[in-house]
């Protein structure tokens, strides 16, 4: 009996099929080491990874990664478009506690990788999930948002203009990155 797509493993590499922004994104956190164990990376390049001990345990900890991935960023951005900065401190502190102790229940008696994770690796790990047509979708739009962060430091609007220019180059840049990856 086939599973429903609802079910857990739906978008897992081992039960179903995988595509979208979300899956890229947590499969970023995760990467084999030398010694063919797969590794988490609950804060990324910035932080120690954990050495995974079944599929079970990596199929929990991706589910949740991708979940907190689909609150967190639309939270963030709608706080942020309607400028309610009062909601978006506490906010952005209740995600981050949520994160850290979900994600420590779940590492308990998981041991400490000695490898780190690099920023080349999350990339391509995160590209690996992403089709072609969702990494150029993205790369267009954070070219536009850096056409519009031009725009808006040459109206007199340099703080917001040159954030934008910062923060959409440098997505840009990771969305090149990842297409010159997936050619490779």
């Amino acid at each position: 009996m086939s599973r429903p797509i609802w079910h857990k493993d739906a978008f897992t590499h081992t039960g179903g099929f995988k595509v979208g922004y979300f899956d890229g994104l947590a499969d970023g956190t995760f990467k084999k080491d030398s010694q063919g164990n797969t590794v988490f990376y609950p804060w990324g390049v910035l932080g120690k990874g954990r050495v995974i001990p079944d599929e079970e345990t990596r199929v929990r900890l991706r589910n949740f990664v991708k979940l907190y991935y689909q609150i967190t960023l639309p939270v963030i951005i709608v706080l942020s478009v309607f400028r309610l900065w009062l909601l978006l401190v506490p906010a952005t502190i209740g995600l981050v506690a949520w994160f850290l102790i979900h994600t420590r229940t779940l590492l308990k008696d998981c041991p400490l990788s000695t490898e780190k994770l690099t920023l080349k690796e999350g990339y391509r790990n995160s590209a690996a999930s992403h089709n072609k047509p969702t990494l150029w979708i993205l790369l267009v739009f954070s070219l536009l948002m850096v056409a519009g962060g031009l725009f808006l430091l040459i109206a007199g609007k340099v703080l917001i203009g040159l954030g934008a220019l910062v923060m959409f180059g440098l997505c840009s840049a990771a969305f090149i990155y990842m297409l010159k990856s997936k050619q490779v």
